[in-house]
């Protein structure tokens, strides 16, 4: 049974979570190890930006 963990900032929306993440990553998991889809199983861990940090700034603080 694959498992794929995916981490994301909490302002993701749940219809991206839902339809695209979920959705097209269960579906290429599936395609990809030969594994039925519903034997995939993908776990989304919410992070908020202030937690998230990289070369010392907070995502809170990042440009982007």
């Amino acid at each position: 049974m694959p498992f794929v963990e995916i981490y994301l900032w909490r302002e993701t929306s749940d219809e991206l979570k839902k339809e695209m993440l979920i959705k097209e990553v269960s579906k290429k998991v599936s395609e990809i190890t030969g594994a039925p889809l519903d034997a995939v199983e993908i776990l989304i861990t919410e992070i908020p930006k202030a937690n998230w940090g990289k070369g010392g700034i907070p995502a809170s603080k990042w440009q982007i």
